[in-house]
């Protein structure tokens, strides 16, 4: 027998560099999907009363007496599948997975993939919620690789620098539907061109190397 847990993600304060506060409420547990999902109307419901913004809300399945708070990432908690909401109920995001998380992963069906390169996002990050570009999608099927769950992320720049794995149902469209800021898509696209930059400086180093390569044999 399975419980779903159910969790809001309320969006708090402002942040530096365009993120957000982030709190959880529950919102209890329950015997199945169908019951969550009708929990999460009421909730609607009852928050367009009283104004607080949802990122969405997320349903942790696991298997009845084994709630465990943490999966192999201290930022996941352990679960056999994981459902993310935006915030007017409709599906965001679905990870499935044994309660032991070996389970072998084939990749995520290509029609799943929300996002795609270049497009800014929301990651919720447990206590906050951090704008992100991202830069490369979780794997498809189609490729025919083999891996485990925890493969099933996007590539993204954040604000701060370099380069992370945003689980994909922790994935959002920007926070609140809100466009971000000017100031923060340029720091963002200024992170994604300074990580690239080795990457272009590889490339056009291999096409000089090639080149002269070519004009040695040619006059040899």
């Amino acid at each position: 027998m399975q419980a779903y847990r159910l969790v809001a993600i309320e969006i708090g304060d402002r942040l530096a560099g365009g993120a957000r506060a982030a709190y959880e409420s529950a919102l209890g547990v329950y015997s199945s999907v169908k019951k969550a999902e009708a929990m999460i109307r009421v909730h609607m419901e009852k928050n367009a009363d009283n104004g607080i913004p949802v990122l969405g809300y997320v349903l942790y399945e696991n298997a009845m007496d084994d709630l465990s708070l943490h999966g192999p990432w201290k930022c996941i908690p352990a679960f056999v599948s994981v459902r993310t909401y935006l915030a007017d109920g409709t599906l965001n995001a679905i990870c499935e997975c044994d309660d032991a998380c070996e389970k072998k992963w084939h990749g995520r069906d290509a029609s799943t993939i929300r996002f795609k390169s270049g497009d800014f996002v929301s990651v919720w990050l447990g206590s906050r919620i951090e704008p992100m570009l991202v830069a490369g999608t979780p794997i498809n099927s189609e490729e025919k690789i083999v891996g485990d769950w925890s493969d099933d992320c996007y590539l993204a720049y954040p604000v701060t620098g370099g380069h992370c794995h945003p689980f994909v149902p922790y994935v959002f469209p920007i926070a609140g539907g809100r466009q971000l800021s000017p100031m923060t898509k340029r720091k963002l696209l200024a992170v994604r061109d300074l990580e690239d930059a080795p990457k272009r400086t590889r490339r056009s180093t291999t096409v000089k190397q090639r080149r002269r390569s070519f004009l040695r044999t040619s006059h040899a």
